[in-house]
């Protein structure tokens, strides 16, 4: 078997919401920004899939571990306007543990998309055309479904049901989303489009430690492995402009017509989905 050249390279991406939202982003484009705390927000309510507690995170201890504690209060809280890491921190307990955030990021607009990197498919070994597949797992699905069974999903409004969007030329998509955050005011660098890296926050038992030792906002891109299937690439809006955060928390915003390069699959994936491609493979 061969190895992809570029294995962290995506050729599609796909956003899972309700059959509405779906049809709006196909017609018009139509895309609404969320926050980090809205998510955790959503955690507490309904539990972690869609929603993800730990959401933020710069670092995290055990609640007794007074001594790292101090350590990792004293490298992202520190009173030296010269730290490069000073940041208003957020201290939250959850469970035996203290996680230190910063609060800044969690109001960041933030938008997700499932990414199918090469690394997902198998790489041919010969040059030539080749069919090759790979699988989005049950889990993304009925993690946005909140484990609902399917005769429960079968009881919403057709409008309310999952629906799957394909977004099969993301560069594009991403020079129309650049277009319409400048006409809100934007500049280019307050646009970040990263991967998320996934961690075992449990590596090292209830009693350890991590410090992931991002820069802002870059620990949004961070996330437990446990949501490590979900794949996911993200849009953060890093500026200060109020009045453009304000903006597009408040509601969506549309970059256009989509149909040229996005599809809509109706309907709710269970048992999760299989994907088949064709690839052209030749030695650069």
């Amino acid at each position: 078997m061969g190895e992809w050249a570029k294995p962290n390279n995506f050729s599609a991406a796909f956003r899972l919401t309700s059959s509405k939202y779906a049809d709006a982003f196909v017609d018009t484009g139509s895309i609404k920004f969320n926050t980090p705390q809205s998510w955790i927000d959503y955690s507490k309510k309904y539990g972690d899939g869609r929603g993800d507690g730990c959401e933020g995170t710069l670092a995290f201890c055990n609640i007794l571990d007074v001594e790292r504690i101090g350590e990792l209060a004293k490298e992202y809280e520190s009173s030296d306007i010269l730290n490069p890491n000073t940041r208003p921190l957020l201290k939250e307990i959850s469970g035996r543990r203290l996680y230190l955030k910063d609060k800044r990021s969690l109001e960041l607009p933030c938008f997700c998309v499932y990414i199918m990197k090469n690394s997902l498919f198998p790489c041919p070994d010969s040059e030539g055309k080749h069919r090759v597949t790979a699988d989005i797992p049950a889990s993304y699905f009925r993690d946005f479904s909140d484990n609902s069974l399917p005769e429960a999903i079968g009881r919403l409004p057709l409008e309310d049901q999952p629906a799957l969007i394909v977004i099969s030329d993301f560069d594009e998509f991403k020079n129309r989303l650049h277009k319409a955050l400048r006409e809100l005011g934007l500049e280019d660098t307050e646009i970040l489009i990263g991967n998320v890296s996934y961690f075992n926050f449990e590596e090292y038992g209830f009693n350890g430690w991590m410090d992931f030792g991002r820069k802002y906002p870059k620990e949004l891109l961070v996330k437990n492995i446990r949501f490590a299937e979900q794949r996911e690439a993200r849009v953060i809006i890093n500026t200060i402009k109020k009045e453009v955060i304000e903006r597009l928390n408040i509601a969506p915003i549309e970059l256009g017509c989509m149909n040229d390069i996005a599809q809509v699959h109706k309907g709710y994936l269970h048992e999760g989905m299989h994907v088949e491609m064709t690839v052209d493979i030749y030695e650069e």
